[in-house]
């Protein structure tokens, strides 16, 4: 009885191990992503400073619609987050090694979303970030562009 679950236990550590572990806690999801410029995501940035009320339905907003979740940009650093099943809420952001990298601090946890390019012009793009049910790597549209 000892060494069955002896081996039970190896079993499920090394499967646990194999299936979880992977570089940098990404995803292995299949998009590909391409580092570009700064100006490369212009299109996405508000031009303006983030305003007392944030107005989805007017500002410049990326969203993915099965998470869900919508994020406005703007040019003075900082982001607006609407997240339907959680609730909403403000960050920072900055551009570096070719992505957008946004943070939010939150009550219960503090919030990582790199914004990535899935096309070497950033015309389509993808947010990855870690959820409690692990990482993740979601495309997005654009809404409100001109």
């Amino acid at each position: 009885m000892g060494f069955s679950k002896y081996i039970t236990t190896l079993l499920f550590g090394v499967l646990l191990t194999a299936t979880s572990c992977n570089p940098l806690g990404e995803d292995k999801s299949e998009l590909k992503i391409f580092e570009v410029q700064s100006q490369d995501f212009g299109h996405v940035i508000n031009d303006k400073a983030l305003p007392e009320e944030p107005n989805l339905n007017l500002d410049k907003t990326i969203l993915n619609r099965d998470y869900p979740i919508e994020i406005a940009l703007y040019n003075d650093g900082r982001w607006y987050y609407d997240l339907p099943n959680l609730d909403t809420g403000v960050g920072t952001w900055k551009y570096e090694n070719g992505k957008l990298k946004l943070f939010a601090q939150r009550e219960r946890f503090d919030m990582y979303i790199d914004v990535v390019a899935t096309q070497e012009s950033a015309k389509t793009m993808a947010i990855k970030f870690i959820d409690r049910f692990g990482p993740k790597s979601l495309t997005v549209e654009k809404i409100n562009q001109p």
